[in-house]
């Protein structure tokens, strides 16, 4: 059962890969673009997804091109 919880927990770390908040998207706005282009593509509504969509809508109503 503990091997069984064990490679659960493994997959479930293995499949989030390389997550990225709002503050990593403002800092590198040139990713923005790709990656909602990739989770539009794929229908993909991750937590990635989510966070380049929130920095798009910071950069687009501040004015700013980067995170303070």
């Amino acid at each position: 059962m503990k091997a069984l919880l064990c490679m659960g927990l493994l997959v479930t770390l293995v499949a989030c890969g390389d997550t990225r908040t709002k503050d990593y998207y403002l800092d590198h706005p040139d990713e923005i673009k790709t990656d909602l282009a990739e989770c539009q593509k794929e229908g993909k509504n991750t937590y990635n997804c989510n966070q380049a969509t929130l920095a798009q809508f910071q950069l687009k109503n501040s004015g700013a091109s980067a995170h303070p």
